[in-house]
């Protein structure tokens, strides 16, 4: 990574302005499981097109062509892109060793990489606000929104299960429908957000959920029944990226429950957390 920020000024690794190493490796931990690098960058015209056009299209990654400019083909480094998150990172006291900075040379940056010394008692920092159900998908939840589904948990308001859920059939009725289909125009075929929302049709379907009162990522779904003029609350939510979190309490309450898709891919396995309403619900204070 180092090489290529030395000897490629092309666009879009023109754009990296500073590179931290942080996690077990900037500890000096030998068999590290990845390496944990935060990068600040400019964001031009260009980097800003590609992150909203990601961000509406649902298609993986938005920063992906900035870490394929860094890392080629390697899975072993894992980046941070976004400011704030390398602040709070910081400020839960994360240490952060800059490695490279516009202007460095490339001997100053591998001097501070070989300055790393090996420690082989060098493990992974203790992680905050954790349960069984987050092991290894806690980078894609931000740890307030960890923080508060523990709480909630705690306190017997939701329960949290971790699924994995399977692709919804090719030929699945849900796209029979003309209207239906409507609803998946949305996104393009190959999206990770649209292979996500099929499949938790498909998981609802599957555990008798009327699809009349199912909001997915904030829309109601055009059903027949509903196009007909039938009107109904929500009882079931189908989400990702955390967006409208903080009212899941207040919907499991007065509804059946909610499935978070937790970095839906086009591939991968998709992964899910099922939250439902807890043994205390009752009791959660209402707006």
């Amino acid at each position: 990574m180092l090489h290529r920020l030395d000897g490629d000024q092309n666009w879009p690794l023109k754009l990296v302005q500073q590179v931290w190493l942080f996690g077990s490796f900037s500890r000096g931990a030998v068999e590290p499981h990845d390496v944990d690098v935060a990068i600040q960058f400019e964001r031009d015209e260009r980097m800003t097109e590609a992150v909203v056009q990601s961000l509406f299209s649902g298609r993986g990654n938005p920063y992906a062509p900035l870490r394929r400019a860094l890392a080629g083909a390697s899975r072993g480094l894992q980046f941070q892109f976004d400011d704030s998150a390398r602040e709070q990172l910081e400020a839960e006291g994360t240490l952060m060793l800059p490695l490279w900075q516009r202007g460095n040379t490339l001997a100053q940056a591998l001097a501070v990489l070989h300055g790393i010394a090996e420690d082989p008692h060098a493990a992974r920092a203790e992680r905050h606000d954790m349960i069984e159900a987050f092991e290894g998908l806690d980078r894609y939840i931000p740890r307030q929104v960890r923080a508060e589904l523990i709480e909630w948990k705690q306190q017997g308001f939701i329960t949290i299960s971790r699924i994995e859920l399977p692709d919804a059939p090719r030929d699945t009725d849900l796209l029979t429908d003309p209207g239906m289909r409507w609803t998946f125009r949305r996104w393009q075929d190959d999206s990770p957000l649209r292979r996500a929302a099929l499949a938790g049709l498909t998981y609802l379907k599957g555990l008798g959920a009327d699809l009349d009162d199912v909001d997915l990522a904030g829309q109601r779904l055009p059903t027949p029944r509903r196009r007909a003029g039938h009107l109904s609350d929500p009882r079931w939510w189908i989400n990702w990226k955390w967006q409208g979190y903080s009212g899941i309490p207040y919907c499991v309450t007065g509804g059946d429950g909610w499935l978070e898709f937790v970095q839906p891919t086009r591939t991968r396995p998709l992964n899910a957390l099922a939250i439902q309403r807890g043994p205390n619900a009752a009791a959660f204070p209402r707006r």
